[in-house]
């Protein structure tokens, strides 16, 4: 694990990275190459749709070849994608460099949790996970503050060719130390077919709500806080607040772990985010502290997406492993759409800002709700599943 972990770790800092970094770079490319609002929003989208659409592809080509590979080949692609973009000087170019990042981004998180779960116990591997995923919020960091003074010093080209060369490296660093696939029996081969994709059934309301407090803050948290609060109110620092929490957060939960079961630490959170959540619905502006401290808990809940999964993992056969990881990231992802749609519609009905806010985050409350509810009442305490070898990766 010496050289393993900080190479996962690498590996997905570039991937946080990507994520949010053409919030940076994608103004002046598109003042450059003259895109119109539409081509904007297409450039901002297609990262994502190759992200979302290749989580269950991608879990295929973990059961069948493992990670190793899958994940350096498509992590060149994506600095590929980079360096596409980087010598982007039409819209296509450009938008193809942008799924080409999102192929590149699209195996690393589910390649941590699928490496980590063949390759360590539950429990070590969930704390580990988590360190993975807190170290990797530094790629967020990175593409704010910092990324605009490197493109305002060097230009956004210079920042794209930099990404697609620490792209290219974290893959290279994955193909050298990661170790290959063995053959692995599966859990249904080792005990009779007797597996039940029904004994995941709990995990579904968790894995479509996890990113609903993500959601809000991407999206919704500057309308509420001008709406409701002014529009004197400074969104940027109520926002960074609430991105350091959870950052700290992130960085937290290694330590807890090693004190509390992964399910406490999902009940306590799922129950937190409630509770914020009726807080800031009863009274949405009761006071800008208030809400940003609800926003903040509600924004952490997403740490637990790897203890979540890594729970899954040991209910999953060995050779259904990358494809279960890979459905349940996509309704994480469903998740996300259906959360902006309902937050959307309740918007739309036209209620003044705090009764608008006042029914989205009674929502909120009501989804969050009923994930701890069936969590809580259905889960499992996480065992090894049959057919985990720790040397099957």
């Amino acid at each position: 694990m010496r050289a393993t972990l900080p190479s996962l770790c690498a590996a997905f800092i570039a991937s946080m990275y990507f994520r949010s970094y053409f919030g940076i770079v994608g103004p002046p490319l598109s003042q450059e190459l003259k895109l119109d609002p539409a081509e904007f929003g297409y450039l901002a989208s297609a990262f994502f749709t190759s992200f979302s659409l290749l989580q269950i592809p991608v879990g295929l080509a973990f059961d069948r070849w493992g990670v190793r590979w899958p994940m350096c080949l498509m992590m060149t692609a994506g600095a590929g994608g980079s360096a596409m973009v980087a010598s982007a000087m039409t819209f296509w170019w450009s938008a193809l460099g942008q799924l080409l990042i999102g192929v590149g981004c699209a195996p690393v998180f589910m390649g941590v949790l699928y490496f980590l779960g063949v390759s360590e116990p539950p429990e070590r591997a969930g704390r580990l996970a988590t360190i993975v995923s807190s170290v990797g919020s530094v790629g967020a960091l990175l593409s704010a503050s910092p990324l605009s003074w490197f493109s305002e010093r060097f230009g956004w080209r210079s920042a794209c060719w930099s990404a697609a060369l620490l792209m290219f490296l974290s893959a290279l660093a994955i193909g050298f130390v990661l170790r290959a696939k063995a053959p692995a029996e599966t859990a249904s081969e080792k005990d009779g077919g007797r597996w039940k994709p029904a004994s995941l059934l709990y995990l579904l309301p968790i894995c479509f709500t996890l990113s609903l407090g993500g959601t809000f803050r991407n999206a919704w948290a500057s309308p509420y806080l001008t709406g409701v609060f002014g529009t004197g109110t400074n969104v940027g620092a109520a926002l960074t607040a609430v991105s350091i929490f959870a950052i700290a957060t992130s960085f937290a939960l290694p330590v807890v772990l090693t004190r509390c079961t992964g399910r406490a630490v999902v009940i306590a959170a799922l129950a937190a985010g409630v509770a914020c959540a009726l807080v800031l619905s009863a009274s949405p502006g009761n006071g800008l502290a208030t809400a940003c401290a609800g926003l903040a808990v509600l924004y952490a809940i997403g740490n637990i997406h790897p203890i979540v999964m890594t729970e899954a993992q040991a209910f999953l056969p060995s050779g259904l492993r990358g494809v279960g990881l890979g459905a349940l990231n996509t309704l994480v992802f469903l998740g996300v759409s259906v959360s902006s749609s309902v937050f959307g519609a309740i918007a739309n009905v036209g209620l003044p800002p705090e009764s608008t806010y006042r029914l989205i985050f009674a929502s909120t409350a009501l989804m969050l709700g009923f994930a701890l509810a069936i969590y809580a009442i259905f889960g499992q305490v996480t065992r090894p599943a049959p057919g985990i070898s720790k040397a099957s990766e």
